[in-house]
This record gives structure tokens, C-alpha cells and sequence, in this order.
């Protein structure tokens, strides 16, 4: 607690008579609220994500006069944990920001070393950070501010100049420089986006060999289908949960004697990855693993940290998805440009019958039109719309408006009043998925290049095969194959360095945006264009008179990345 609310209610003199204790409690609120203000000034408020981090002290002219601050937490109406505890945790949550701005120090140029944190600007950002969890998160304070300094912890060099960047934009709202210093990439291919178009086809993958990793190529025949549905109902419609791996059944259609669309309780689970902490150099040991969501050991056996409703599965056999609705080629439609790509992703809910389609988003190529946005409504019951990851709640199905094959697929964007924030999206939905893979039909045809990244979990939960896919799994392939893979997040951050998917507040994500990760999958295939143009160029390739690709001589060769005639070696 600094010095001013000390102050506030130490004795007063003798003299007049003293405040009652009603009017002693008015001043030492009046003086914490005078306090926070001064802080204010010199910092942002906390934010909710990683881009848009608690505030820190930022440097000013005339910066407002305060008592300095030891590392010490502050004095709380209400403490959420022992004093004790709390000074460790200010401690730990100290320590990230002091490395983070010591390697900042080392490496600041011009404007970065407005960025850089006094020794007393770094305690009180550590006490301000601590003290937002603490009168915010009292019940859950142990776990919040245990993920706050994890977050720090992991946080690269690049990640706390975005985070310093974007503080001193929010200062200085009139900037027009850049937020992040981040190698942002600039994707210039050095073709026009007609001949981007055209080279497409080279990056086009033959589906049927892979098979064995879910990607369909036939359509399911109805004797298979029924044989499937039949070996579900032999097994009394028993299934696995996708989360915390117990064995429950499912009622679709609702069992009749109580209603219930699954059996064995609620589901608790870890919802956040496991992951391995750091070990000291030379350490042998067994490296402990934690789940990102509340910090415990794999080992420990207290169970999930989050509860659900109903416990939920998954199931990528296309007998039984067919089941559901059968798959379909892409029909030829005249009425679709010929010289027209899109991305394309979905966003899919648990139901009784698995994994179904919720949400269905294409994007124009490489534009990143919106040409198709909707909601769909799944076949059978919802067990969770898995808004962690899919983003749609279910205030967003019952409040959406109906759309046909033919109607306004757009969805409706409202601008907000905060400039920062990106505008709302009201979507339509569509009353089944069959409906919706029949909108999907109107703006593609079947020899429209499709692209997206891991296409097979969306082309499967639209129940389409298509001939004309460009996946950016296989494109930019996980080191060890199949059927590893390389994230959509972890590509478009190491290959263009650009976030997506950021979660916009610890412990309550929003989900992905199928229309960012769309756009995001379109902008690596940019990215392979240019990267094998540059190879084809060396190997003689050159743009034609009329833009088309002429491909090298026989008669020519490339060294040094000059052309040259070949030695004529039999003359």
C-alpha cells in the first residue's frame, strides 16, 4: 500500500472532532480512486489478450508525482490468497517483466526505447497486473494469475514489442505508425492476380491417395451406409468422449422416459493443452507436463478443471457421417466465373451425431471478398456448440435470420463505436446443412480451385467431394508427414508473421473467426505462388507477351540465374 493511502487514515491532530468511521472509509476511498488515477496516466488500463496486454508506465513529458513502491502486493478490502502467496506470485509475475525488458534493452532502437520500463515503472505494472486478478478473479486468482505469469513466461521478444507498441499507440491515439514491429511479410509474387489464377492447378493435390487421412473421394454407397447405422444401434449408440474419454450413449431424437440426450453426467475436463515445462540445464529428470488451462500436473488425479453439460464425440468415418447426409460431388454450375478461386472453412458443433457444420464461410481469392457467411443449423440435437473454438453461441442461432438457396447469404455487418474493435457480423442461418451445401453451390462450381487448410475436416462436414483442392497442410507439410500437421496459426505467424485466432480474454475465448482463418489459408497459397515462381524463373521460366506463362527452351538452360544456350555437344 503506498504512502498517500496511508496517509489517508492515519490520526488526525487533536483539534476538531474525528470523521465518523463511515466518513474515514469515504477518504481512503477518495484516496485509492485519486491514486489509481495517477496511475492511470502514467499507464494503460489491463487489456484482454495477448495483443492488447495489461497497461504499463508509459513515459511523459510531465509525469504525475507518486510515492515509490516496493514489490510488495497492496492492501486489498478482501485478499484472494495469504500474503505470503501473493508476494511469491508478485515476485514470479515481476521476474518475466524484468528479463522481457532487459532483452528489450539490449536491442532498442529509436522510437523501441520509449518502450523500455523504469525499475519503479516495472513494480508497479507487476502490482498493477497483480491487483486487476485479485479484485476481479478473487475465486479464481491462484489459477489467473499462475496462466498470467506463464503467458510472460513463454512470451518471445517480438510478442513484448507488439505489446509495448500497441500501449504507446493507445497513448497516442493520433499515431499513424505502425502497432507491431513484428517482420510483418509482404507477399509480392511479382504475377497479376490472373496469372496467380493460373497457377493454381500446379498446387492442386490427387485426394484418393490420401485416404487413409480422411480426405474422401467417392461417394459411400446406401447398402454400406445402412450397415454402419446398423453396428451403431448394436452398440446401443455407446460412444467415447472426445474430452474426457469416458464411455457414455447417446439419445437422438431424446430418450423418452426422462428426455435426456446423454447418459453418465457432466463432463469435466481439461479444455487447454498439455505442455511441457522448461528444465534447467543438464536437468535428467521426467519433465513434468501441465494443462495450459489451469496449470495441473498431468499426473495429478483431481480430475477436469472445466464442467460441461453433456459429454460429446466425434467421429470421422464417412459411412457414418454420410449417414448424417450423404456426401456429393460439386455440380457444375455455368453461372460462376470461370476465373474465380475462394477459401473456404467451416466451424462445426458437437451434436448426437457427432461433429456437424454450424458455420459455413467462403472468401473470394485472393481478393478476401466475403462471398458466402452463414450459420448453419446442425441435423441433430446440440450436446455443445463448442464456442471455444467455433465461435458461435447459442444466441447467435436463435436470433438469426432464415436464409434459402437464392436469398441474401451476406451477413450484416454493424460498425462499433470503438474504431479499434473489429465490427459486429450478424449472420443468417441456414435451416440445415443440406441447404447450406446447396447456397455453397451458387458460388462455386466444380471446377472452382478451392483452398483451406486441413480442407478435409471442412469438405467433410459440408458433405462434398471436390476435385479441385489446394490444402496448405500439404503445401507447407508438418516435418514428420502425415498425419502430423502444421497449424494454421503457427504458419501465418512464422511464415507472415501475422496473428490470427488471438483470444480475446484469458479463460474466455471467442472462438475462431472462419472468415479470418479463410483468408489467412489464401494468403499462404500467395505465398507458395511466390516462393515456386521464384524457383520456376531460375529454371528459365518467363511471363509472355500476352501475361501467360511460357515455360524454357530445350535449347536454354540458367546459370547463375542468367539464361544460356546449351553446349551443343554432338556437333
Amino acid at each position: 500500500m503506498s504512502a498517500t493511502i496511508h496517509k489517508a487514515v492515519s490520526p488526525r491532530p487533536p483539534g476538531p472532532k474525528p470523521p465518523s468511521s463511515t466518513e474515514t472509509k469515504k477518504q481512503v476511498v477518495g484516496s485509492q480512486a485519486k491514486l489509481h488515477q495517477s496511475m492511470a496516466a502514467a499507464s494503460t488500463a489491463p487489456a484482454k489478450s495477448l495483443n492488447s496486454t495489461p497497461g504499463t508506465q508509459l513515459k511523459q513529458a510531465n509525469p504525475p508525482s507518486r510515492e515509490p513502491e516496493s514489490l510488495n502486493p497492496r492492501l486489498l478490502k478482501k485478499a484472494p490468497a495469504s500474503h505470503a502467496t501473493r508476494v511469491a506470485l508478485v515476485k514470479a509475475l515481476h521476474k518475466e517483466f524484468q528479463r522481457l525488458n532487459d532483452e528489450l534493452k539490449k536491442t532498442a532502437k529509436g522510437a523501441e526505447r520509449e518502450w523500455l520500463l523504469s525499475d519503479q515503472e516495472l513494480i508497479v505494472k507487476t502490482l498493477d497486473e497483480e491487483q486487476e486478478i485479485a479484485t476481479k478473479k478473487t475465486s479464481i486468482y491462484n489459477t489467473s494469475i499462475r496462466n498470467k505469469i506463464l503467458t510472460y513466461k513463454k512470451m518471445s521478444l517480438a510478442q513484448w514489442k507488439d505489446e509495448r507498441s500497441k500501449i504507446a499507440q493507445s497513448a497516442n491515439p493520433d499515431s499513424t505508425g505502425p502497432v507491431s514491429t513484428e517482420a510483418v511479410v509482404t507477399i509480392e509474387t511479382g504475377l497479376t492476380p490472373f496469372q496467380e489464377f493460373q497457377f493454381l492447378p500446379r498446387l492442386v493435390s490427387d485426394l484418393t491417395p490420401l485416404e487413409p487421412y480422411g480426405y474422401i473421394s467417392k461417394i459411400p454407397s446406401q447398402d454400406d451406409i445402412v450397415g454402419a447405422v446398423a453396428a451403431v444401434k448394436a452398440c446401443g449408440n455407446t460412444e467415447t468422449c472426445d474430452r474426457c474419454t469416458r464411455r457414455f450413449q447417446v439419445f437422438p431424437g431424446r430418450r423418452e422416459t426422462d428426455g435426456t440426450l446423454a447418459s453418465n453426467g457432466k463432463c469435466t475436463y481439461h479444455p487447454g493443452k498439455l505442455y511441457y515445462l522448461d528444465r534447467a540445464l543438464g536437468d535428467r529428470s521426467k519433465a513434468q507436463r501441465r494443462f495450459k488451462c489451469c496449470q495441473r500436473n498431468y499426473e495429478d488425479e483431481a480430475g477436469g478443471c472445466t464442467t460441461a453439460e453433456h459429454h460429446v464425440f466425434k467421429t470421422t468415418n464417412p459411412l457414418r457421417l454420410a449417414s448424417v447426409l450423404n456426401f456429393v460431388h460439386t455440380p457444375v454450375n455455368p453461372k460462376v466465373p470461370k476465373d474465380r478461386a475462394v477459401s473456404f472453412d467451416c466451424e462445426m458443433g458437437y451434436t448426437v451425431y457427432g461433429l456437424e457444420l454450424i458455420r459455413l464461410t467462403v472468401v473470394s481469392w485472393p481478393a478476401g471478398d466475403t462471398l458466402l457467411d452463414i450459420l448453419v443449423r446442425p441435423v441433430g440435437e446440440v450436446l455443445d456448440l463448442n464456442t471455444r473454438f467455433s465461435g458461435v453461441r447459442p444466441e447467435d442461432m436463435t436470433s438469426a435470420e432464415r436464409c434459402e438457396v437464392g436469398s441474401n447469404h451476406q451477413p450484416t455487418v454493424i460498425p462499433t463505436d470503438d474504431p479499434t474493435q473489429k465490427p459486429i457480423r450478424r449472420l443468417r442461418i441456414a435451416a440445415s446443412p443440406k441447404i447450406a451445401r446447396d447456397i455453397l453451390f451458387t458460388v462455386i462450381s466444380s471446377e472452382t480451385p478451392v483452398i483451406g487448410h486441413g480442407l478435409e475436416n471442412d469438405l467433410n462436414a459440408a458433405r462434398i467431394i471436390h476435385a479441385n483442392c489446394i490444402d496448405t497442410v500439404l503445401l507447407w507439410p508438418h516435418k514428420r508427414g502425415l498425419p502430423m500437421r502444421n497449424g494454421l496459426k503457427y504458419l501465418m505467424e512464422t511464415k507472415l508473421g501475422r496473428k490470427i485466432q488471438v483470444e480475446a480474454a484469458e479463460g474466455s475465448p471467442e472462438g475462431h473467426d472462419s472468415a479470418e482463418d479463410a483468408q489467412a489459408a489464401g494468403e499462404l497459397v500467395r505465398l507458395k505462388i511466390r516462393d515456386e515462381w521464384k524457383t520456376m524463373q531460375m529454371k528459365g521460366w518467363t511471363v509472355g507477351a500476352g501475361g501467360e506463362l511460357v515455360a524454357p527452351s530445350e535449347d536454354w538452360t540458367v546459370v547463375g540465374g542468367a539464361q544460356v544456350k546449351k553446349l551443343n555437344t554432338h556437333g
